[in-house]
């Protein structure tokens, strides 16, 4: 049996898969005889998959969602895809970028979340605004400041193409495209891309060793309590939390969302895994690197003022006080490296296909 005793000594969430909106539930589409084929996600430290029942994965339905999450025919102008910017090579962010930029040129106000191991996940985005990964998808495509196109625009060029009326034919068993048809091919493909074969993975599984100074990171971070939100297999509590980044903040987060006072300034934890080629960090991408974000933790969050640390998550509160020496930097920095899943950032089933 493989070892898990690490995972075991993460602080595991309790994550409840609630909606955060009204939203109708999407149209079941009956899958054609190629049917559900979980084979296509093959996953050893992460929790049981969690395959939605009214979209079953298939061989073509997947193809035909990595076709689309490449093709530039989903923007407005054709100059844009969903791959723009999420980067394979950058765990599915934006290129080191703090702000994406839309096809007009107009920068976001929030940083490309990565978007591996999103089956497990709940209210998607940083103020949990898409309940289902259904409903993720297009978002981005209809959003003015990202790829402002018009679904019925993309489902016009999609039908006037033989490529896609083959592939979706092949996936849906249909001869009209529709957007219910767009949205379950691209959550289809996201579905697959997952990470959990990090060294750290290995090491769970008793296939690989972590150097001395990997382990004290990981003690490090331990005893700082980061693994109170940054929990489970999957490194995240799926959790929305204020760890209070600004005195008066502009971006009401999660309330935005759920219309709650006490949600203001709520943000959605990241995962830790790939942490090392995801920067920069935080909802606005406003810290460069990895020290920085523990700079802040360590210096600046205990400093603010009373009302603000009263708003911010209870593992920040009672994180202690004491400053990270450059030596404990450097050993959680080799630590935070191992959770780095080299086989996902080149495994060409998430790559370009074209």
């Amino acid at each position: 049996m493989r070892s898990r005793i690490f995972w075991l000594l993460l602080v595991v969430a309790s994550v409840t898969f609630t909606s955060c909106g009204p939203e109708p539930p999407p149209e079941v589409i009956p899958p054609v005889n190629n049917g559900s084929d979980t084979t296509l996600v093959d996953v050893t430290e992460l929790p049981p998959l969690r395959i939605p029942t009214d979209n079953p994965l298939s061989v073509a339905g997947v193809d035909l969602g990595r076709h689309l999450f490449y093709d530039d025919i989903l923007s407005g102008n054709q100059s844009q895809s969903c791959g723009t910017c999420h980067n394979q090579k950058h765990g599915f962010t934006d290129n080191g970028n703090a702000l994406s930029e839309g096809i007009k040129g107009q920068l976001g106000t929030r940083n490309a979340m990565p978007i591996f191991n999103l089956m497990w996940g709940n209210g998607f985005f940083w103020d949990s605004r898409a309940s289902t990964l259904f409903h993720l998808v297009t978002m981005p495509i209809e959003n003015p400041i990202e790829m402002d196109a018009r679904v019925e625009d993309v489902l016009d060029r999609l039908n006037n193409s033989a490529m896609y009326k083959d592939k979706f034919k092949k996936a849906f068993g249909v001869d009209t495209i529709k957007e219910e048809h767009l949205s379950k091919a691209l959550e289809q493909f996201i579905l697959t891309i997952t990470s959990d074969n990090s060294k750290f993975d290995k090491f769970n599984r008793g296939e690989a060793n972590l150097t001395t100074q990997e382990l004290r990171g990981f003690d490090v971070l331990k005893i700082k309590g980061c693994f109170n939100c940054h929990s489970s297999s999957l490194l995240t509590d799926n959790k929305s939390h204020n760890t209070a980044l600004d005195k008066t903040p502009k971006d009401s987060g999660l309330m935005a969302t759920t219309g709650r006072y006490e949600d203001r300034h709520k943000f959605k934890t990241p995962s830790l895994r790939n942490i090392m080629v995801t920067a920069p960090y935080m909802h606005d991408g406003r810290f460069k690197t990895i020290e920085d974000v523990i700079e802040f933790y360590e210096l600046v969050l205990p400093n603010l003022n009373l009302e603000m640390n009263r708003n911010a998550s209870d593992s920040m509160r009672i994180a202690p006080r004491n400053r990270i020496t450059p030596g404990e930097m450097a050993d959680v920095k080799a630590f935070l490296n191992t959770l780095t899943d080299h086989e996902m950032l080149n495994n060409p089933k998430f790559s370009d296909p074209f």
